[in-house]
């Protein structure tokens, strides 16, 4: 019911011009967009929050035309916000992770639009070629029509018994298979998954055969770099710990695999999940980062910290109404005035 209240709200504000209006008092802010993955299979009903499907997806790249917003590289877009040359609702793309449907469907369509984006690579899946196993095993847990797991099936280490058709007893069966897949390497991690699916009645075969849950691989990276996708640092290992010598380590080792894969500075960072802690900011510098993106919502300014960007968030759970809300500023407006009802 609030969600329709706040829906038919947005609706009015915009047949008012409360949303053209917005655009206008915003107009020399940085709207930087924030994807993560597109849905190959049904991972958007899944996981919404985190796939967007390739339809969405390219209504969304379509609005952006209709509606006259420039899309920038993130490089020409932060040099001009810093010289105060910024167009008018100047808009940046930025693509999180390094999923295998960002090189199938959203690369192409980007392609299509003739629009930039920056990807932000969590190497580490890239190299080991397996799916990431923490989204992938959620996923299995919650596809299966079964609705008893007994962990020991999956493998004799393991103990527990888990009803599937409660979510928080499968967020709990979640956490121990994660915490036994930590301790052991990518190849190990693939075959308990396997192993999962096979006890649940899932059937993996196809999931690696789509490349559902998986990355893309240096190849395919190295396409995509080739063809214009800024490719940027996200963490080796899709982790920013808070000991500054790890921290440096996740990099290093991020950094080293984009060398492996294009040529081309590295200078822009994003948080992984856009996490972050304040001490964690001055190392940055030192290590050859302009700016780095947050999953902290709002547009950027002139006064932004560069190492603290703002981004739109946007998603399968977002209407096409909510993303232009927030594409006009108008929610951004809301929020300085702190008017919750409306920003969220």
């Amino acid at each position: 019911m609030m969600r329709r209240l706040r829906l038919a709200a947005l609706a009015v504000a915009r047949a008012l011009g409360l949303f053209a209006l917005s655009r206008r008092l915003t107009a020399r802010q940085l709207r930087i967009l924030c994807y993560h993955g597109a849905s190959v299979r049904d991972e958007h009903e899944f996981r919404p929050g985190l796939f967007i499907t390739a339809g969405t997806f390219q209504r969304r790249l379509a609005l952006l035309g209709m509606r006259g917003y420039p899309v920038l590289s993130l490089d020409d877009a932060l040099a001009r916000l810093d010289a105060g040359s910024l167009p008018t609702a100047t808009t940046v793309i930025t693509i999180d992770d390094g999923w295998y449907g960002t090189y199938s469907l959203m690369a192409p369509a980007l392609r299509s639009a003739g629009y930039p984006a920056t990807l932000y690579v969590a190497t580490y899946y890239v190299e080991k070629g397996t799916q990431v196993f923490n989204v992938a095993a959620a996923y299995v847990l919650w596809k299966s029509r079964s609705t008893l797991l007994l962990l020991d099936k999956v493998d004799p280490e393991l103990r527990g018994r888990f009803d599937l058709s409660r979510p928080e007893s499968r967020d709990e069966a979640l956490r121990v298979l994660e915490e036994f897949g930590e301790r052991r390497d990518a190849t190990a991690r693939q075959a308990l998954l396997r192993r999962l699916c096979e006890v649940l009645v899932v059937d993996w075969r196809a999931m690696e055969l789509s490349r559902q849950f998986g990355f893309m691989d240096a190849r395919e990276a190295g396409l995509l770099a080739a063809d214009g996708v800024s490719l940027q640092l996200h963490t080796h290992r899709h982790r920013f710990p808070e000991d500054e010598a790890d921290a440096f380590a996740e990099i290093s080792d991020n950094r080293r695999s984009l060398v492996r894969i294009m040529d081309g500075p590295t200078p822009h960072f994003c948080y992984p999940s856009g996490k972050y802690q304040r001490k964690q900011l001055p190392w940055l510098g030192p290590w050859g980062i302009r700016s780095a993106v947050t999953t902290d919502r709002g547009l950027a300014s002139a006064t932004s910290n560069r190492l603290a960007l703002p981004r739109l968030l946007d998603s399968e759970l977002v209407t096409d109404l909510e993303f232009e809300a927030e594409l006009s500023g108008f929610r951004e407006v809301l929020r300085q005035l702190r008017l919750p009802r409306l920003r969220q």
